[in-house]
């Protein structure tokens, strides 16, 4: 355990640090101009599965500068994910602009994952064009446990944890200055997350993470953008913390129809549950992030299935519904984790 410990806190070899932001640490010089989001809105239209059009976003501005450490935390079906497929020009808004830098290289690593040649060695799919891993390859997949042997393994023999290792390793060879990160910690083991972290301490470039995980984001970013659900999105200051205490003192919907008596009822002190103790609460929020971690791996699994079901109709029928299910799962496993936490917060216990 302690020579995997001092694995991870090994430092890639390269250029040290120069108190600017420059070529090291695998990122391409960003320019003093990173991306602005200007007005920027999103609605999905109609479909067979929602007959109405569903806004996930206002429109919005802010600025992503050189160093942001940007989260996006929100209730499932919020349109986290949607909001980096924006700001990768995988989507188009439908209204607003955003302005890239000139400088600005974006690297996604997303729940679906890039195309692998699994008869490739990881060293040949690292490798790329090139003839052979440059130092800086090396290095990276030093980092993240590709060392020996290991990288002459064919990637047909990699099981599915260390496919998806591999996949955010060819992210970060392309050098990007800016990372998008959705779901990172759905698929990823935890020697290889504790990599990430200690590798993103030091990048130089703009980080901006969709994740459910609250360790993993108070670990890695410094800011929090908050989607409600219903296109609106703000900066919630404190971080997790501060987005989870909002949750726990918001009003209920002024909107929620009130139940009027016409006739004159005796005053009857409500109930009211009584607190969780702590250890009951700690327990209960442990279980709700385990039991969110598999509802968001069952449905990656899915949407896997899914990319790989093109043009069978009756697979692409079968995994859609399935699909569907699971979705509805993540969702009520989320709004279960959320609540729960928000309690927790509540009672200044500490979840970290």
């Amino acid at each position: 355990m302690d020579a995997a410990k001092e694995l991870i806190s090994r430092k890639a070899e390269g250029p040290a640090r120069s108190g600017e932001l420059g070529l090291s640490l695998g990122s391409q010089r960003l320019g003093s101009k990173g991306v602005e989001l200007l007005g920027v809105s999103f609605t999905w239209p109609a479909n067979e599965k929602s007959p109405a059009p569903h806004t996930v976003l206002l429109p919005l501005d802010h600025q992503l500068e050189p160093g942001d450490r940007l989260g996006i935390v929100g209730p499932n079906g919020a349109g986290k994910s949607t909001l980096l497929d924006l700001i990768s020009s995988r989507l188009t808004p439908n209204s607003g602009h955003i302005d890239i830098g000139s400088t600005v290289k974006i690297g996604y690593y997303d729940q679906l994952g890039r195309d692998l040649v699994v008869t490739q060695t990881v060293r040949e799919a690292v490798a790329g064009d090139k003839v052979t891993p440059s130092v800086e390859d090396n290095n990276l997949m030093r980092r993240f446990w590709f060392d020996g042997d290991s990288q002459f393994a064919p990637i047909s023999t990699l099981s599915g944890g260390e496919r998806r290792r591999l996949q955010l390793l060819l992210t970060l060879i392309e050098q990007p200055n800016v990372l998008l990160l959705d779901e990172p910690t759905n698929d990823l083991d935890l020697d290889t997350l504790r990599a990430l972290e200690e590798y993103l301490d030091d990048w130089p470039g703009i980080v901006v993470v969709v994740s459910h995980d609250r360790v993993f984001l108070d670990r890695t970013v410094n800011e929090v953008l908050a989607l409600d659900g219903n296109g609106n999105a703000e900066i919630v200051r404190g971080g997790v913390a501060g987005w989870l205490a909002m949750r726990a003192n918001k009003p209920k919907s002024q909107n929620a129809p009130q139940l009027r008596s016409t006739t004159t009822a005796p005053s009857v002190k409500p109930k009211t549950k009584p607190a969780k103790s702590a250890s009951t609460l700690i327990r209960l929020v442990a279980q709700a992030e385990k039991s969110l971690a598999q509802a968001n791996e069952k449905q990656s699994k899915l949407l896997a299935e899914l990319a790989l079901a093109k043009g069978d109709h009756a697979a692409l029928a079968k995994v859609s519904e399935e699909l569907a299910a699971a979705q509805a799962v993540v969702a009520t496993a989320e709004e279960n984790w959320i609540a729960l936490a928000a309690e927790a917060e509540a009672q200044g216990l500490n979840l970290g």
